[in-house]
């Protein structure tokens, strides 16, 4: 991110830039979820903490910045605003509109989030498929396939089944014994087993979360998706401005999967950006064959990966990778305002 590289006034005036759109430039209050996100981000990722009555809120402070990139990438972190509080999506994402108007800038995410925000979903869905394909490592197609063989109880792998059922033989703390025990507290079949559309695609999307050290509630999802997006070289935005509509108040844009309210902690989710930033090798977009290391301690391959510990959701074996709310299929509480319809 060239963000990284600005100087502290600088930053302090990309705060100031996410603090008008926060508040529409002072005609909406700056609610306590934004300016915890504005925090977060400054803390976490830009590496200065601001007072908010130091930070301005209007859009004077734009013509700082003259690179197209560094403008793209002040608007892709304004994405979650947009949707952190129910009330005033439209007008946030018509502040987002306006600030890129000011630089000349036409971005196609500021465009999506402004038909999301008038209830046209398809556009942020749409703009998801990119970087799912990254975080899962398989094109749509082969999505769409693994999806199809599932559905017909044709994806049975017995090659495949075996190799990840072994797993639980590893030694404790190994990387694969892990995952192994990731598949049961989650009561998720095993890759190969047949049954279950798509978990022999997310055997990936499953790596990375035990890389880590994020459980599948919607914070961890969230927080696996901002801390590979610190790793990747391709954008997240489109992906987590989604997931944090659908996470945070309740816009089902995945009918697949349940839709929540109040999920985004941006301590944990700016923190685990930072982590992934920090991280030295890019296992993201190059495909990386963790049945390789399977057998490796976890901890080792963290440490040489660069992965800091600190952070993570799990830290000994009392802490479940289902997370506090149990095991995904077996979800019942009041912030789930729309169960997901199973694949």
């Amino acid at each position: 991110m060239e963000v990284l590289s600005l100087s502290k006034s600088n930053k302090k005036n990309i705060l100031s830039l996410l603090a008008g759109i926060a508040t529409d430039e002072g005609k909406l209050d700056l609610h306590d979820i934004h300016k915890k996100t504005i925090h977060a981000i400054g803390h976490h990722l830009l590496g200065i903490d601001e007072s908010d009555d130091i930070l301005s809120n209007t859009f004077s402070v734009s013509e700082s910045f003259t690179s197209k990139d560094v403008q793209s990438e002040i608007l892709h972190l304004a994405g979650p605003l947009v949707f952190l509080e129910e009330a005033h999506q439209l007008q946030r994402s018509m502040a987002m509109e306006r600030l890129a108007k000011k630089w000349k800038l036409k971005d196609k995410l500021v465009k999506t989030i402004i038909k999301t925000a008038e209830g046209k979903k398809l556009a942020i869905l749409m703009c998801e498929v990119r970087p799912t394909e990254v975080e899962v490592g398989a094109s749509s197609l082969k999505q769409a396939y693994g999806y199809l063989m599932g559905k017909l109880g044709l994806d049975h792998n017995k090659e495949l089944y075996d190799m990840y059922k072994g797993y639980e033989s590893l030694p404790e703390n190994s990387l694969g014994k892990t995952l192994s025990t990731y598949y049961k507290q989650n009561q998720f079949l095993i890759p190969g087993e047949g049954g279950a559309p798509l978990v022999d695609i997310l055997v990936t999307h499953d790596f990375h979360h035990v890389l880590s050290g994020y459980d599948t509630t919607p914070l961890g999802e969230l927080c696996v998706l901002a801390f590979d997006n610190g790793i990747s070289k391709n954008d997240y935005a489109g992906i987590l401005t989604g997931v944090t509509a659908q996470f945070q108040i309740g816009v089902t844009i995945d009918t697949t999967t349940n839709t929540w309210v109040n999920q985004f902690d941006p301590e944990a989710i700016y923190r685990a950006y930072r982590r992934g930033l920090d991280c030295n090798t890019n296992y993201i977009d190059n495909k990386y064959d963790f049945n390789l290391i399977a057998d490796q301690s976890l901890s080792e391959i963290r440490e040489k990966f660069n992965i800091s510990e600190e952070g993570m959701f799990i830290n000994s074996s009392k802490d479940k990778w289902c997370g506090k709310y149990g095991p995904p299929a077996l979800r019942k509480n009041k912030n789930i305002v729309k169960e997901g319809k199973a694949l």
